[in-house]
């Protein structure tokens, strides 16, 4: 290559080297600094109990600002890996913005109202914005939205728009408190898309999984599926179920024949005290009298062997009645008889084997929050404001010097 080609190149080089450095260097985050002023707009918005709180309490305070410290560093993190740019926060903050704003409006206008004329009108010309909302909501969960969760939502997106659109309209948006808000949204918003970004780099590897399973064997779900299953085959080879049960069972049925108490359709159980799994009530009421279960029936808690007894109709326990000093009270409606069931069952319980992954990873995220935090700082004040009507800071532990006598101040946010 001739001489002056190499010099030309040469110069490139450099001059793209000294801009991506002096863009990282006119790149400064919003996150580096916590305010004292935007932790007090903050706890403005918290109802008066709990400001009452923060305001008395030091601890309260300190928690608050570590919290915030930290969705702060996660956010600088999460602003390296380049996710504010994404559009997955992009939309998000779009939403989030909109709630932000419905809120501040509607606690300064609490006498506002929107008719369903008023709502639905908007929500024509906006189908589309909502089924795009609702879809990124919902992406990722297994089941579908019902229908009737979907109409309630409908009716909430649209109020929560028009609200915005008032907000907006009345300059709230440019309010400094609403600023402050944002920008602790966005530190949250930013802060959760790390930790998933973090879960997504942290999946367990074949080795990691075999690993664990090797030194927990009682994790391993093949293996707890296989002694279930060999408990099944001794009885459909005619074992008798209830010493079964007393020797395998791994719950409170052990030494009872696995017995259970009474339940209803619904999971219900008779007499009060909670209800039964989903899945296993409807496995349980597919069974007949004195039919025991052909497969394994897999739950949340384990893998069961279930067997009916009995059947009855019971009349659940009434409502309490209406006080007869209730002017206008409407009785208590009476129930129906439903059908109940008595049956026993044989668990082996699965649940270390169900969650070990999700624990190793979530150990992992921890671990990757840690570093960040300790490698984005963020400069805090020693305390903040809080404002209370007719608190007399001069009495509250804790204060002194720095703000003229007004308490010193801590912050809040909630770990995504």
């Amino acid at each position: 290559m001739k001489s002056h080609k190499k010099i030309v190149l040469f110069i490139v080089i450099a001059v793209s080297f000294a801009a991506a450095q002096s863009c990282k260097l006119l790149f400064k985050s919003d996150f580096v600094d916590l305010k004292a002023a935007d932790l007090t707009a903050m706890v403005e918005t918290y109802p008066d109990m709990y400001r009452r709180q923060f305001a008395q309490s030091e601890p309260a305070r300190k928690q608050i600002i570590n919290q915030q410290k930290q969705a702060f560093a996660l956010a600088q993190a999460a602003e390296a890996e380049g996710l504010h740019k994404s559009e997955k926060f992009k939309r998000q903050m779009e939403i989030n913005t909109s709630q932000l704003l419905a809120a501040e409006y509607t606690k300064r206008n609490p006498e506002v109202t929107v008719s369903k004329e008023e709502w639905e009108a908007y929500y024509a010309p906006h189908k589309d914005q909502f089924e795009a909302d609702i879809k990124f909501i919902t992406e990722g969960r297994k089941q579908q939205m019902p229908d009737e969760i979907k109409e309630q939502q409908r009716e909430m997106w649209s109020k929560m728009k028009l609200f915005a659109e008032k907000a907006r309209q009345a300059g709230l948006d440019k309010d400094p408190s609403f600023a402050a808000l944002t920008k602790f949204r966005t530190a949250d918003v930013l802060a959760s898309l790390y930790a998933q970004l973090l879960e997504e780099r942290n999946k367990l590897t074949d080795a990691e999984r075999k690993k664990y399973l090797a030194e927990h064997p009682e994790a391993d779900l093949e293996k707890l599926r296989e002694k279930a299953q060999g408990i099944l085959d001794r009885l459909n080879k005619g074992e008798d179920f209830i010493k079964l049960a007393d020797e395998f069972t791994e719950d409170g049925g052990k030494g009872r024949g696995g017995e259970l108490p009474w339940f209803a359709q619904d999971g219900t159980i008779s007499g009060g005290g909670g209800k039964m799994d989903e899945e296993f009530t409807r496995a349980t009421f597919a069974l007949k009298n004195g039919e025991t279960s052909k497969e394994l029936v897999k739950t949340g808690f384990g893998f069961h062997i279930i067997r009916v007894d009995d059947r009855r109709m019971a009349t659940p326990p009434a409502t309490p009645s209406p006080s007869p000093a209730t002017p206008n009270a409407t009785p208590a409606p009476k129930l129906a008889p439903q059908e109940e069931i008595h049956a026993r069952h044989i668990i082996i319980i699965t649940q270390e084997a169900d969650s070990f992954e999700s624990k190793l990873i979530q150990e992992k995220i921890k671990r990757g929050m840690e570093d960040a935090t300790l490698k984005y700082p963020v400069n805090v004040p020693a305390d903040f404001v809080v404002n209370v009507a007719g608190l007399d800071r001069g009495r509250i532990p804790g204060l002194g010097g720095g703000q003229g006598g007004q308490m010193r101040g801590i912050t809040p946010q909630e770990n995504k």
